[in-house]
């Protein structure tokens, strides 16, 4: 009886250890507000007022340089200055990939310079490669001064061959990019790299035909912090037919768990820099319908985050803000955002109450 009083005594405490304070944020994209027909700028500021203790931000290289050499930061350091008001770090992402659909942002201009098939690495081409560097440069230089921003992401997912042609970034020009950053940082930021996930079997095996080396792997070579994607649903539409991918608790639990571990073995920082909160149906780009998607409900989402949560990460964004806000102005349906709220409310709760440790 001492001995199973005892084991039980340290379980909880091991879970208190475990579950540690947690720190929130998410994503905003004024790319995908359109996508949704929403006030980028009311969606925002709606969004910083929730209480999220950091938030992901993109530099769009094709809204950003729309005329070779000319530059308009004019919409991204509104952005800045807002969540500066509120004291919320932001994460800073530069490259010619950025968050939401279509991938990539590079500028027609340079477009018209190149020409790319299915499924090339477009960083084999001396024009794009140069045309990006000057625009990492001239991103970095202005807001390498900014306290605000705490943590640069080079590219999004540039390893992973995503978009409508299935191009991908790689290593060696990823390097250069990072490289770049560093040296004109003088504050000398963590650089994050993100990466899909798959820790459903069926979507790892496909993923794993198309892709010769890990995209993993070689970011947690190249990273300070390791950016995981995450999607418990996945929809695709696949010869007329709608397909959803679904991973089950344990699959979870063992995938994440051991990529954790192989972060923290390499003395990085693993974040989930997108934890899917908003619906992935088959076919569709943004989900405006009345009723509820096939793909994630709220419940759900609760449920996965929990899961997740246990795990031992100590970041998570997510994914999905666009999303909620729709939800609530053009649905009149506060679900989503209250759900969220309450999430952020229960953690800062939480990271209140006395360490027994």
């Amino acid at each position: 009886m001492k001995r199973l009083i005892l084991s039980i005594f340290f379980l909880i405490q091991a879970s208190i250890v475990f579950a540690g304070p947690l720190k929130i944020g998410t994503t905003f994209s004024p790319v995908q507000c359109a996508y949704l027909e929403l006030n980028w700028r009311e969606t925002y500021l709606s969004i910083l007022e929730m209480g999220f203790d950091l938030i992901r931000l993109g530099a769009y290289w094709n809204e950003i340089e729309k005329e070779q050499g000319v530059y308009d930061f004019s919409k991204l350091d509104w952005q800045v200055k807002e969540a500066r008001k509120r004291d919320i770090p932001v994460v800073l992402t530069v490259g010619m990939k950025a968050p939401r659909w279509p991938e990539y942002f590079i500028p027609d201009w340079v477009m018209e310079k190149v020409t790319f098939s299915f499924g090339a690495d477009v960083s084999k081409n001396a024009c794009l490669k140069e045309h990006t560097l000057k625009f990492i440069e001239a991103v970095v230089e202005r807001y390498k001064k900014e306290a605000t921003i705490r943590y640069w992401q080079v590219e999004n997912e540039p390893l992973n061959r995503f978009g409508g042609e299935y191009w991908v970034i790689g290593k060696n020009f990823l390097i250069q990019e990072i490289e770049l950053v560093k040296r004109i940082d003088g504050e000398e930021r963590p650089v994050i790299l993100t990466t899909a996930t798959y820790p459903n079997r069926l979507l790892r095996f496909t993923s794993g035909i198309f892709i010769k080396h890990d995209p993993i792997e070689e970011c947690l070579e190249m990273c300070d912090i390791l950016g995981l994607n995450v999607y418990p649903v996945v929809g695709h539409k696949f010869l007329g037919l709608n397909f959803y991918f679904r991973t089950n608790k344990k699959e979870k639990e063992l995938y994440f768990s051991k990529l954790l571990a192989k972060a923290r073995d390499a003395g990085k920082e693993a974040w989930i820099v997108e934890f899917q909160a908003e619906p992935w149906e088959a076919g569709r780009l943004v989900y405006k319908e009345n009723k509820k998607p096939s793909s994630i409900r709220i419940d759900s989402f609760e449920e996965s985050f929990q899961e997740v949560r246990e795990i031992g990460f100590d970041v998570i964004l997510l994914w999905g803000a666009e999303h909620w806000h729709f939800r609530h102005i053009q649905r009149k349906d506060p679900e989503w955002k209250e759900k969220i709220q309450n999430i952020l409310m229960r953690e800062k709760d939480f990271d209140k109450t006395p360490d027994m440790s």
